[in-house]
């Protein structure tokens, strides 16, 4: 498909080499990009859109929007755009690009009550003036912190063996299907989440059966405490290879020190039992005012390294009607 000498279309497979010289996979994520170890996976995923942006055989941009909740929701996941045309070029041919993308991929899958998320830092401005020009910046609903670590795992073993306090934290115990009651429990979203949601290596999801089941099979360690009648507590985490090594993503969703600390230790213990050699942990906190015990555990404690790329990012959402009128707007316009 084509608007104005720009064809919008699909990725494919033999997409990756193209894609990776053009999306600077060494400096997005601080160089802890994603993409080149999950590019393949979301060309085959059905609720994965991989957009590109083509200028007869030059790479323009690309766009990543996927699916969540069973359609209930729709996240910008990434762009990018070729360096070739950061003269501002890009930007504007790209924006054209928005309502043919809208809808001629997406808005077919969308339900009346999609609801269109995006995440990303605020005070980025330039981005914030892109999404607002298009009419897709949305409500703020709510923050969390990124904070990154990093050490050899042989280093880990040896500081753990010397001081191993765990037994002074609360219990965490691997995620099982009949802890699903104590999450899905109000009192555990009121005191916890945000509108019942949680992030797992910085997507949202809502907490649903059907999403926990999804995770549990997409290899994620689940960690829970054991409170009754509802949880307390509850993490993620996963890894994947980056540009700059192997990384750890591990997603805290509690509000006390004590069983932050419990879900830091054994998420860092599951990657120790399963990696060797370099690796950088990503701890993600939906409550900001755990990042300094974050930072004194990890440093103190666990003897990781603190590398200097924490991050604030905020979940920002607009509802289909929105989408679907800015997408009309921008047709017209052009």
């Amino acid at each position: 498909m084509g608007d104005g000498g720009l064809t919008v279309r699909e990725a494919k497979h033999s997409d990756y080499e193209a894609v990776m010289k053009m999306a600077r996979p060494d400096t997005f994520r601080d160089g802890f990009d994603y993409l080149p170890a999950r590019f393949h996976q979301y060309v085959d995923d059905p609720d994965v859109f991989i957009i590109m942006l083509e200028s007869g055989d030059s790479l323009v941009g690309m766009y990543v929007f996927m699916f969540h909740d069973d359609g209930e929701a729709l996240l910008g996941k990434t762009g990018r755009q070729n360096p070739k045309y950061d003269d501002g070029s890009a930007f504007r041919r790209t924006s054209q690009s928005i309502p043919m993308v809208f809808k001629d991929f997406l808005l077919q899958r969308c339900k009346p009550t999609t609801l269109f998320q995006t995440v990303h830092e605020g005070h980025r401005t330039n981005l914030r003036k892109f999404l607002q020009y298009l009419g897709l910046w949305g409500k703020d609903k709510c923050t969390f912190d990124a904070m990154y670590f990093q050490s050899d795992v042989s280093a880990i073993q040896s500081s753990l063996a010397s001081s191993n306090t765990t037994y002074l934290l609360p219990l965490i115990t691997p995620y099982q299907p009949p802890d699903l009651h104590r999450l899905l429990l109000p009192a555990f979203s009121a005191a916890v989440l945000s509108e019942g949601r949680v992030f797992v290596d910085w997507d949202p999801y809502k907490l649903s059966e059907s999403n926990m089941k999804k995770f549990v099979e997409a290899g994620c360690y689940i960690l829970v405490d054991p409170t009754e009648p509802a949880a307390k507590s509850l993490s993620f985490g996963g890894s994947y290879m980056t540009p700059r090594g192997r990384v750890y993503h591990i997603d805290i969703h509690c509000k006390d020190e004590a069983l932050c600390k419990a879900h830091i230790i054994n998420q860092v213990k599951n990657a120790c039992s399963q990696y060797r050699g370099m690796i950088t942990f990503c701890i993600m906190v939906i409550d900001q005012a755990l990042k300094v015990t974050v930072v004194k555990y990890c440093v103190e404690y666990l003897t990781l390294s603190h590398l200097p790329h924490d991050h604030t990012f905020t979940l920002y959402e607009t509802d289909l009607t929105t989408m679907a009128n800015a997408a009309l707007r921008k047709k017209a316009k052009y």
